[in-house]
């Protein structure tokens, strides 16, 4: 074994200090290895899980492990990293290397690249996944259908950027019907994140990174509104507790992340594997991920539709944060001026036939076969049942919003703090800053109609039922994150 400059991330620890009743779900990984030189104990990894006994058909005189990579090339110190983690792996296994490519420029976690991931690792003993989010994605998927057949394999991912929370989590972000969904996979037995790999990353992927890590500023919020509302009932409040253990210092992940300090990336690793954890313990993405992921899978959604790269993920829901913290000020602001502020009547605010015309309308424009809209109404359609279910529950919020604002309060950052953080990790701030053809309009659009593409409650939902998203409301909330964004008033 190597010197240890690594480190094996005690979780248990964590999850009991947050969670001392057991009231979240316990955690599939059995290994979470960090730092330096990590790399280098892959195979062994596999062998210590595998219980240095065979896991493959009878048949096999050694186990027989599948390396799922994509086409890309990474390196570490002008080493091939798959190149190496497969030297690793042949040493002490059969080992077979799938390269999964969809012809895009970047790989898609869609039916057909599931598909051949699946057969991929069928009867397999384990299955090494190497690469970004959308590697391990498809990897955990590919293992939960293969384990219908008999025993998993045990799934080690090897990390290569701090692009995404994902890796650590036991759900995926699959493409259905060219919209975003995040469905049950499973959780990886182990993840090997080697900083140094990681730090070698494309300098726009670990900034994104960051990016995604603000959604913790804002989500939260949203799973509790949803929760107060009776739109989602796994509201748990010791996760929010384990969350805010993740990275209480911001500074520590935002920065030296512009410069590509090693230890601002090692922050950013370790404090993203914990969020993912944090993900699949509380059974829902939605401690992480509320309006901003919303606007950030409405801009993935265009770009799909159109042919056209998506952006990274990250970055999005970065700049996604700044407008949804914005949204939440707005709300506040107005209600504490309105003491008598009242929701629309059930009629107007939750009609199937008007919400209908609205979501065929807004995607219209991302597929003229409306084959988007028809999927992103089924969602939709699902949210306002369940709102008109116990509207009395929105009427009673409204009625008694004194009663929880504080503590909603404390659950979003300020949309200045978040965007300040933003800029110092050289993260865009802004969705104009974005690139990736996202103009101002088409930005507009995206925060817009960003509720109607999901079964999520969020406060621009809220802001709906009270009469105040309308295309002047829409405008002021991208008028205060532009404010927010420029650093003005710091």
């Amino acid at each position: 074994m190597p010197s240890k400059t690594y480190a094996v991330e005690p979780i248990e620890p964590l999850l009991r200090a947050a969670d001392p009743e057991g009231s979240l779900a316990s955690c599939g990984i059995e290994r979470l290895i960090l730092g330096p030189e990590a790399i280098a104990v892959v195979g062994e990894t596999v062998s210590d899980l595998l219980g240095g006994g065979r896991r493959g058909p009878a048949d096999e005189e050694e186990p027989a492990v599948a390396l799922l990579v994509d086409p890309v090339r990474i390196s570490r110190r002008g080493d091939d990293v798959k190149d190496l983690v497969e030297g690793q792996l042949a040493a002490r296994f059969a080992v077979s290397r799938s390269v999964l490519d969809d012809g895009h420029s970047e790989l898609h976690v869609v039916d057909s690249i599931l598909e051949e991931a699946t057969e991929a690792v069928r009867g397999k003993a384990a299955v090494v996944a190497v690469g970004g989010g959308t590697i391990s994605d498809i990897a955990k998927v590919a293992v939960q259908r293969a384990s219908r057949d008999g025993r998993p394999p045990v799934l080690v991912t090897v990390q290569t950027a701090a692009s995404v929370d994902g890796y650590t989590d036991d759900v995926s972000v699959v493409l259905r019907d060219g919209v975003k969904r995040t469905v049950p996979s499973c959780w990886p037995a182990a993840v090997v994140a080697d900083t140094d790999v990681i730090a070698e990353a494309p300098a726009m992927m670990n900034r994104a990174g960051f990016g995604e890590m603000t959604s913790m500023l804002t989500a939260p919020a949203d799973w509790r509104l949803a929760s107060l509302v009776g739109a989602d009932r796994s509201y748990n409040p010791n996760a929010v507790r384990l969350l805010a253990s993740v990275a209480p210092d911001l500074a520590s992940c935002s920065d030296g992340l512009r410069e590509g300090d090693p230890d601002a990336v090692a922050s950013l690793t370790r404090a993203l594997a914990l969020r993912g954890i944090v993900t699949g313990v509380a059974g829902t993405s939605a401690v992480l991920s509320g309006a901003e992921h919303l606007i950030s899978h409405m801009l993935d959604q265009y770009h799909a539709g159109h042919g056209k790269p998506i952006g990274l993920h990250g970055a999005q829901v970065g700049a996604g944060a700044v407008v949804a913290a914005s949204a939440w000020e707005m709300l506040f602001d107005r209600l504490a001026g309105r003491a008598a502020a009242r929701i629309l009547p059930i009629e107007e605010a939750l009609d199937p036939e008007r919400g209908r015309r609205r979501v065929l309308a807004a995607f219209e424009r991302v597929d003229s076969s409306l084959g988007v809209a028809e999927e992103c109404w089924r969602d939709y359609s699902a949210k306002l049942e369940a709102i008109a279910w116990e509207f009395h529950r929105v009427r009673d919020l409204v009625e008694n919003w004194a009663e929880h604002r504080d503590e909603l309060r404390s659950l979003v950052r300020p949309a200045e703090t978040i965007a300040a953080a933003l800029r110092r990790a050289g993260t865009p701030a802004r969705l104009s800053d974005l690139g990736q053809h996202v103009d101002p309009e088409l930005a507009r659009w995206a925060v817009a109609n960003c509720a109607l593409m999901r079964n999520r409650f969020t406060v621009v939902d809220l802001l709906g039922l009270l009469g105040w998203w309308e295309q002047s409301d829409v405008d002021e909330v991208l008028e205060r994150s532009a404010r927010a964004a420029a650093g003005r008033g710091e």
